[in-house]
């Protein structure tokens, strides 16, 4: 999700507060990404692929550039549109925090800042939404690892996903269990293999790295963990559907 990449840059263009009924509408290429709190609603957006139902204290990222309908009897929220300069996705992302109280209370924070537009209430308000995403990422993070038999390895791999030696029996370890019952908890509790995690992990970090355009394609293989290029390579097109280089083509283009 957008709020796990730790390299984002942020511009932000305006925050409204919204409150409409009875919603049949079509937005169509916005030349800016949007993140919202729903305060209170029942929308539906959907894409030519998704549909996507939004609820109370929900938040929700739309991509700029993605074509959707909105349909709702009833939707409240706070929105934040903003320019993210090194993030790059075609999908719509919901998130459902822990603790929508502390959300609420940022997005209102940020609501006032703007409206009031005291000197530097720009940098404030940039500020405030960084907040937000540190907040999501902390949130998420707390809500993934909150099985305490395998907590400590979750935190492990966090930490060590850049590592090309990182083996599953050392992640094991720190959860003090065998790296097959390990393996058997891990996919009960995420749904994937420890390894395809890991490597979902890296790729996301990869394509930090290669929207900031300060890295070559080999650097950001290394940087993410890999020392074999050309693996690195089959990995990232495995997941994302094209290669690392046509990836970086796309992006600039």
């Amino acid at each position: 999700m957008i709020f796990e990449n730790e390299l984002l840059s942020l511009n932000i263009l305006d925050v409204l507060k919204l409150n409409q009924k009875n919603i049949n509408m079509r937005n169509t290429k916005r030349n800016f990404d949007a993140l919202s709190f729903r305060l209170r609603t029942d929308a539906c957006l959907q894409t030519e692929e998704n549909v996507y139902h939004l609820e109370n204290n929900s938040i929700c990222f739309v991509p700029a550039g993605l074509d959707y309908k909105r349909f709702a009897t009833a939707d409240e929220l706070i929105v934040v549109h903003f320019n993210a300069a090194n993030y790059v996705n075609k999908e719509i992302e919901l998130f459902k925090p822990e603790a929508p109280e502390r959300f609420s209370e940022l997005f209102r924070s940020v609501l006032m800042c703007w409206n009031a537009k005291k000197t530097g209430y720009k940098y404030r308000c940039t500020a405030m939404l960084y907040e937000i995403f540190a907040e999501c990422y902390a949130q998420n993070a707390k809500y993934h690892t909150n099985n305490s038999r395998i907590k400590n390895s979750i935190t492990y791999i966090s930490e060590n996903y850049k590592k090309s030696d990182l083996s599953i029996n050392e992640i094991a370890k720190r959860s003090f269990m065998s790296e097959v019952y390990f393996r058997k908890i891990f996919k009960s509790e995420f749904g994937i293999s420890p390894k395809k995690y890991i490597v979902k992990l890296r790729i996301q970090n990869a394509i930090a790295l290669i929207t900031t355009g300060y890295y070559s394609l080999k650097e950001v293989a290394f940087m993410s963990g890999y020392t074999d290029y050309k693996y690195f390579s089959v990995e990232f097109k495995r997941i994302k559907g094209v290669s690392p280089s046509e990836y970086l083509y796309n992006y600039h283009k």
